[in-house]
């Protein structure tokens, strides 16, 4: 569970991008935010594994507090919280393995990480998770050599290998053509239900946020403005969201 209370977000130049914030995200919800640019969408996804530091308020993430945690409790909080990004974080001259294996780092001894000698355990994770993208076949590829869109699927992988309950997914799909961003935001709605992630994704498209979200939240300068089922979110929820018509720009075509 994901717990919000009074939560603000000022920056060192004095932009504020949360503004109290009051929100509770239940244990294997695929929630989908959506907002402007500068609405503090990603503000949000990303004080939920401390990247973006809560200036008041209270922010609990599966019974941790993640403000003000020491360094050691965050790195402890952040071995649950996975992160996808939409750059893909990758280390692109190296395998596609050793990249997914690179979500076992909290749980490897330092030994073995500095004498590239990972556990069978951990092998056998790294070698599930690539199953569960369909790209195990790529294990032994250079993340280099590899489409955008099953570069993402290695993010992602890398994720189920973390063993995250949390699961955070900052605009993945804004690098990718249509087909491809569905079939990531398919394989994120799947392996959710199917290990029990809670999911929290910042997209802008909202054709995608309709069709995927279990739940839509909605940010407006900071603040939430929206909080329902995607079944409510209908264009006049969007119209109101984003403060103007809706554009073609707002939606992903098929």
């Amino acid at each position: 569970m994901i717990e919000f209370s009074g939560v603000e977000v000022v920056y060192p130049n004095g932009v504020r991008g949360l503004d109290g914030v009051d929100l509770t995200i239940a244990h294997g919800q695929f929630v989908v935010v959506v907002g402007l640019s500068g609405a503090g969408k990603s503000s949000l996804v990303r004080t939920v594994n401390g990247l973006v530091p809560v200036t008041a308020g209270r922010l609990e993430v599966d019974g941790r507090r993640v403000d003000g945690a020491s360094r050691r409790r965050l790195r402890e909080l952040r071995a649950g919280v996975g992160m996808i990004f939409q750059s893909f974080n990758l280390v692109k001259r190296t395998s596609v393995l050793n990249n997914v294996l690179m979500g076992r780092l909290h749980a490897t001894p330092t030994w073995r990480s500095v004498l590239g000698m990972p556990r069978a355990a951990d092998r056998e994770l790294a070698f599930e998770a690539l199953e569960r993208v369909g790209i195990v076949e790529k294990a032994y590829t250079r993340a280099s050599e590899l489409s955008g869109g099953q570069q993402q699927r290695v993010a992602i992988a890398r994720v189920i290998a973390q063993q995250a309950s949390v699961v955070l997914a900052d605009e993945p799909v804004a690098s990718l053509d249509p087909p491809t961003a569905n079939q990531v935001l398919r394989d994120l709605k799947r392996i959710g239900g199917e290990l029990g992630h809670t999911t929290v994704v910042n997209l802008h498209f909202l054709d995608m946020a309709r069709r995927y979200a279990d739940r839509i939240i909605g940010m407006r300068a900071g603040r939430v403005v929206f909080d329902g089922s995607a079944e409510e979110a209908d264009d006049a929820v969007f119209e109101q969201i984003y403060g103007r018509s809706l554009t073609a720009d707002d939606v992903l075509l098929r």
